[in-house]
């Protein structure tokens, strides 16, 4: 295991990130703007390295290998994955011999090109979708996958990511309505979990990496996007697995196998998230954020709003993520709900009841919707 983790990201993820170091031993260092007062993930962090740029701005390349060499670090992690700074960051990373946690600059690079993952399907025998004639009105079905650098993939869990809009997932659940409702349901997760790990392999990639797939109406799936790292809405997926997602990255990027656990696992239970997004004065003062007491364990509220200070740029427009555990699927929707109901983040105008009218939506609870529902949900 590590000693040292450079946090190459601030806001939310910095956070997450730094309390699995604590709890493993590891200690966490932080990027921090010069003569700012601590913010979430400061707090979190052992130790944080400041950095001549404003708060709102995001951390500036170029004094990445001064960055690096001060922190004296044997790892970076690079937060959740698809963010845009990601290849400078590893770039970074490397130059100065440091490991990489979270990504990998030949598979990224290699990703960015859909021929690649066209490629990898056709040797692991799995449909992509380009070789369908219809993809319409699909549900979106991500798979996530560990998958270690002495050639073990295991498929940990699915979640359903069909309520998105532009470039934000609203509400994603675990276990999918669309294999949770079906008769085959669990026929068709285990035929997704075998088709999501065989093309992991031919990626090569030791670290989580979550294969996305369209299922048509009929109920055929194709491969449509491959993602490397962390997943923002990793929270369900530990609450449904009990698996810190934190802690398995950072032992496989450290050379360790998958655990044996992992390969029995067998989630229990149903998990929502929802993203609280601001619709307007993204680079406002926080003024207040609060968040309904709730049972431990059964609620998660992830947020790196602080008040005092403005959203940090790596979090933008997002304020917060909740997700909802309970036994059974109609409590968690119940319970986010209300959670939903009595969350407070000022000055913004926020996404909470255009999320509210999806999780009241008749068709929502009953678990049919598709690519094409979030507007229809949020409209009413």
């Amino acid at each position: 295991m590590f000693e040292k983790v450079l946090i190459l990201r601030r806001g939310e993820a910095a956070t997450r990130v730094a309390r699995t170091c604590r709890r493993l031993g590891v200690e966490s260092i932080v990027v921090a703007p010069k003569d700012t007062p601590a913010s979430r993930h400061i707090e979190a962090a052992d130790r944080s390295i400041e950095v001549d740029f404003e708060e709102a701005d995001a951390i500036p390349t170029e004094q990445l290998p001064a960055i690096l060499e001060q922190a004296g670090a044997d790892a970076a992690h690079l937060g959740y994955q698809g963010q845009p700074e990601m290849f400078e960051l590893a770039s970074a990373a490397e130059k100065a011999d440091v490991a990489v946690v979270g990504t990998d600059l030949d598979v990224l690079g290699a990703l960015t090109d859909p021929a690649t993952i066209r490629v990898a399907a056709d040797r692991a025998h799995v449909r992509t979708v380009h070789e369908a004639a219809d993809s319409s009105k699909p549900r979106e079905i991500c798979v996530l996958v560990a998958a270690d650098s002495h050639g073990e993939t295991t498929a940990i869990a699915e979640c359903d990511r069909s309520l998105s809009s532009a470039e934000h997932t609203l509400i994603h659940e675990t276990p999918s309505p669309e294999l949770l409702f079906r008769s085959d349901g669990e026929a068709f997760r285990m035929a997704l979990f075998e088709s999501a790990r065989r093309l992991a392999g031919e990626l090569r990639y030791a670290g989580l990496l979550e294969v996305k797939f369209h299922v048509d109406p009929s109920g055929l799936a194709w491969v449509s996007d491959v993602k490397i790292g962390l997943p923002r809405h990793h929270t369900l997926i530990e609450m449904v697995t009990r698996v810190d997602l934190v802690a398995l990255q950072l032992r496989i990027a450290s050379g360790e196998p998958i655990p044996e656990e992992l390969e029995s696992l067998e989630p229990r239970g149903h998990a929502l998230d929802a993203s609280i997004l601001a619709l307007d004065q993204q680079d406002a003062v926080v003024s207040s954020y609060s968040v309904a007491p709730a049972p431990q364990g059964r609620v998660r509220a992830t947020s790196s709003a602080t008040v005092g200070l403005p959203l940090p740029a790596d979090d933008r427009p997002l304020i917060a993520k909740l997700t909802t555990y309970a036994p059974i699927r109609h409590r968690a929707l119940l319970s986010m709900d209300r959670m939903l109901a009595e969350m407070r983040a000022e000055p913004f105008s926020t996404n909470v009841e255009a999320l509210r009218r999806i999780l009241s939506d008749y068709a929502f609870r009953a678990g049919q919707y598709d690519s094409e529902s979030a507007l229809r949900f949020a409209i009413g």
